[in-house]
């Protein structure tokens, strides 16, 4: 007898695909928030410097003045300064949007695990109602069998007994 096909074929394949489909997302969040991660630490070690160039325009202008510098001299420094503090300004800003693109990366892998999450436990149960439909085609497969073999069993039976 030809085995029956399971009726609901098409939705374990949809499910299926749609389980890839999460996982592949899953992936590319991952690469999104990589990414994301990595310039915030490049935007992060660009803030770093700007204070380490501060530290050393003041330092100078220490040393500077310490030797008698003129009222020019000092002025241009201050604006150096002024000009550093406002990069330093807006190295904080990009840093700062940076951690909220971060933040948003790390919700959107979030939300993606739960769908694949959510996937693949809607996989899992037409894959259990696969399963036991198997096992009650079998079952049942076997009964029927086991009905014609003892059929055959009593007309041989019946036969031996009315020679």
């Amino acid at each position: 007898m030809k085995a029956k096909k399971y009726r609901l074929e098409t939705v374990l394949e949809l499910r299926s695909r749609a389980k890839d489909e999460a996982a592949r997302q899953v992936a590319l969040r991952f690469q999104q928030l990589e990414k994301a991660e990595e310039e915030l630490a490049r935007r992060r070690l660009n803030l770093q410097n700007c204070y380490e160039k501060q530290n050393q325009a003041q330092a100078k202008m220490t040393e500077d003045l310490s030797k008698g510098l003129q009222a020019q001299a000092i002025i241009a420094h201050q604006n150096y300064l002024n000009d550093l503090r406002k990069q330093e300004i807006e190295l904080q800003k990009e840093v700062d949007k940076q951690i909220q693109t971060v933040a948003n990366a790390e919700r959107e892998v979030e939300k993606a695990r739960e769908k694949l999450i959510e996937a693949a436990r809607e996989l899992k149960a037409i894959e259990v109602h696969k399963e036991n439909w198997q096992n009650n085609e079998r079952t049942m497969e076997n009964r029927r069998e086991q009905k014609i073999s003892d059929e055959i069993g009593s007309i041989l039976h019946g036969r031996r007994k009315n020679p």
